[in-house]
């Protein structure tokens, strides 16, 4: 029986999505503050913990280039 390293043991971390409620695969090469993204709903989460794993819903930040506001667009 072979021997598993300690790379292969965080390769069994999972989280489970709090919008979907699949799981998120927590790969052993990410670091805390990383973005992590959701497979199935494509949410984005912030890793704040390793050991324990513990995700946090990223915030959304908009760029002024990406609010229209009341802009009218017309068909063309």
């Amino acid at each position: 029986m072979g021997r598993a390293n300690k790379h292969q043991a965080d390769n069994n971390r999972f989280e489970k999505c709090e919008i979907c409620l699949e799981y998120i695969p927590i790969m052993y090469y990410l670091a805390k503050g990383d973005l992590v993204v959701c497979y199935e709903c494509g949410t984005e989460y912030i890793l704040t913990s390793k050991k324990p794993v513990k995700l946090s819903i990223a915030e959304k930040r908009y760029d002024t280039d990406d609010y229209f506001g009341d802009v009218m667009f017309e068909n063309h």
